[in-house]
């Protein structure tokens, strides 16, 4: 009998240490208000647990299956506090007036993002500087400073990327590093991309974010320059369905471009795509565009003023569009383009690149 109560009490006490506490007190929280406690995942809100604070107090419980970065959120102020949460006791002081520095403690995994953030400052407060004085050079009109200015920006970012880079491949075996990958991977290359995700401990195999890096890579690489392209079919303007192959097949050449209507980047490169397509259509030059739109109206109407008269399709999903996630892509503009033998030839084309590269193609 002994024996078993002290299998029990190990048991309980296993179980105990497996459980997460997160104490929460905002100050100037005279209402009492509800709390949300959910986390992304593949794009969507998963909720967790919600409470409801008194006089700004209140306490979550539970169990998570690993560290991970969950938001409270209080709808009722529009306002969040990211934390990462891990089985342990946490507490999370903040104030009302001003969530954005709340004091997070308990948790082994946010201390370590924090301390990442930190380290990261000298790029941003460089990079604040060189807004303030960029914004004084174009009030100039001197184009030759602006360009300097914009040369020692886009160093500030690689600096920035290399230092990134450095830390996960550091610290390969914390959650925090997985994470900010991915938050960051709109912005790297593939073969960067790739060379972080493998340089991620197999320890966290089973994380979600680690998950993702995998599956991006896998996507990227389908869809990489030298790769046949991947044919998919959506709704033309009129609803009817219109496949990617069906006009591939009659062009030696065709643009991918992904845009859409309350894209302003996107608006802006129109003209640019626009020169092309009047310049080479031909010669066996088109272009078939996908908008990430999810207003009809609004999508023919920009396609109007912008005088997109080539193919478009789009199943008015926003950023769920099923093409884009074909396609890999988290940005946009984005374009690719289509060879004579059905493979990707370059992708990201813009402004007189593109012009460029089919004057090379085309002679």
């Amino acid at each position: 009998m002994t024996l078993v109560m002290l299998m029990f009490a190990s048991c309980q006490n296993n179980k105990t240490s497996q459980q997460f506490t997160v104490k929460m007190n905002i100050k100037n929280l005279k209402q009492d208000a509800k709390v949300i406690m959910q986390k992304r995942e593949q794009g969507k809100w998963i909720k967790k647990d919600s409470i409801i604070l008194k006089n700004g107090q209140g306490e979550f419980k539970g169990h998570v299956d690993g560290p991970a970065l969950y938001y409270f959120t209080m709808k009722k102020f529009n306002a969040y506090l990211p934390v990462w949460v891990e089985n342990s006791n946490i507490t999370v002081d903040g104030d009302l007036k001003n969530l954005r520095h709340p004091i997070i403690k308990g948790s082994k995994s946010q201390t370590a993002f924090d301390a990442y953030a930190d380290s990261t400052k000298k790029f941003t407060d460089k990079e604040r500087l060189l807004g303030v004085k960029y914004s004084q050079a174009r009030m100039k009109k001197d184009d030759k400073a602006m360009k300097d200015l914009e040369d020692q920006y886009n160093q500030i970012e690689k600096d920035r990327t290399d230092y990134m880079l450095g830390y996960v491949k550091r610290h390969n075996k914390s959650v925090v590093s997985p994470y900010i990958i991915m938050s960051n991977s709109y912005g790297l290359t593939l073969e960067q991309l790739e060379a972080a995700t493998k340089s991620i401990d197999t320890s966290l195999n089973s994380n979600q974010n680690v998950k993702y890096l995998k599956k991006r890579v896998a996507t990227l690489k389908r869809v990489a320059v030298g790769q046949p392209y991947v044919n998919f079919t959506l709704n033309d303007v009129n609803g009817k369905p219109l496949s990617l192959s069906s006009v591939v097949k009659t062009h030696k050449y065709t643009l991918v471009d992904f845009w859409a209507s309350w894209c302003m980047p996107c608006r802006a490169e129109n003209p640019n795509v626009v020169k092309a397509y009047n310049e080479f259509k031909d010669k066996g030059f088109t272009v078939f565009g996908v908008s990430f739109d999810k207003d009809h109206n609004k999508w023919v109407d920009a396609i109007k003023k912008d005088g997109l008269v080539w193919s478009q399709v789009s199943d008015l999903k926003f950023w769920s569009s099923a093409a884009g996630k074909l396609y890999g892509v988290q940005s946009i503009p984005h374009n690719v383009l289509i060879g004579p033998n059905g493979k990707i030839i370059a992708e990201n084309l813009r402004g007189d690149a593109l012009t460029s590269k089919l004057k090379t193609l085309l002679k």
